[in-house]
């Protein structure tokens, strides 16, 4: 999915909403926005959104000497998150369908997202997910094929959602035990997006093993993944990619081992997929 000019100025609003995040001074701020939208007169047209916003968010880090700039938003999501695991654990306790259950609370999760201009409450996404219908449901093939692979590789996205996502992964294992997971971060601190060490810190490695897909992109760009990690994918029987990010990148492979799980937070992937903001999605590539 190629970037649009809604993307871009998403992308350069993204910027400015981090450095007051960060409570910069106003000459550096300043400064940052002089050249992001100086490099925003060059994206190229031909990459998709996680491409393009990879440079910006290079930027910003160099510019504030922070390897990590959004660390403490992550910490703090992570923190939120905690918060509401049992909620999601006396739904699925109580479902006749345990698996359909947990990737709901898993997708509630998916709100937790720092690049999109629209805020979401978690709180509200966790009252009302269970309640709520996927506007595109490729649910029944999931399980389906969840039902005849012996492993599954799992994409990770924001920082926060890996709280769900540990959830989900227990269910799966619970359910059909003789599943190997994988769950895949990103290779670098990018936006609020997981790395190795957020999933590390929650004890998700007590339920699949987790690897870095390499990317230094808030998706999962192929072309940017380490040649270790495209190994696993291209064998992986079966592949859940979580977040817009991600699908934002994959999409255009009409890759049918992969299934997408996220909330519609942006108009251009909504005009994409034929469907409204707000939606949650389950499509299978």
């Amino acid at each position: 999915m190629n970037i649009t000019n809604t993307c871009v100025t998403c992308i350069i609003g993204q910027i400015e909403k981090a450095t007051k995040l960060l409570n910069l001074n106003e000459t550096l701020a300043t400064e940052i926005m002089k050249e992001v939208k100086q490099k925003a007169l060059n994206f190229d047209f031909s990459k998709t959104p996680p491409y393009v916003a990879k440079e910006v968010y290079e930027l910003l880090a160099q510019k504030t000497n922070l390897k990590d700039p959004l660390e403490d938003l992550k910490q703090a999501s992570i923190k939120n998150a905690l918060n509401y695991q049992e909620i999601i654990n006396k739904e699925i306790k109580s479902s006749q369908d345990k698996l359909f259950t947990a990737i709901k609370g898993a997708v509630a999760g998916n709100v937790i997202d720092f690049a999109v201009t629209r805020e979401f409450s978690l709180e509200e996404e966790i009252n009302s997910i269970f309640h709520t219908d996927f506007s595109i449901n490729d649910y029944n093939i999931f399980k389906e094929k969840l039902q005849s692979s012996n492993s599954l590789l799992i994409l990770s996205d924001n920082a926060g959602e890996n709280v769900f996502d540990k959830i989900l992964i227990k269910t799966i294992k619970e359910l059909y035990p003789q599943i190997q997971i994988t769950y895949a971060t990103r290779g670098k601190a990018i936006i609020n997006d997981i790395t190795i060490k957020e999933a590390l810190q929650i004890g998700i490695d007590k339920y699949c093993s987790v690897i870095s897909s390499g990317v230094d992109t808030p998706g999962l760009e192929k072309s940017q993944a380490s040649k270790e990690f495209m190994q696993i994918f291209n064998k992986a029987p079966l592949i859940l990619s979580k977040g817009m990010g991600n699908f934002e990148c994959l999409e255009s492979y009409n890759d049918n081992r992969i299934f997408f799980l996220y909330k519609v937070k942006c108009e251009v992937v909504a005009d994409k997929i034929g469907q409204t903001v707000g939606e949650i999605i389950l499509k299978r590539g």
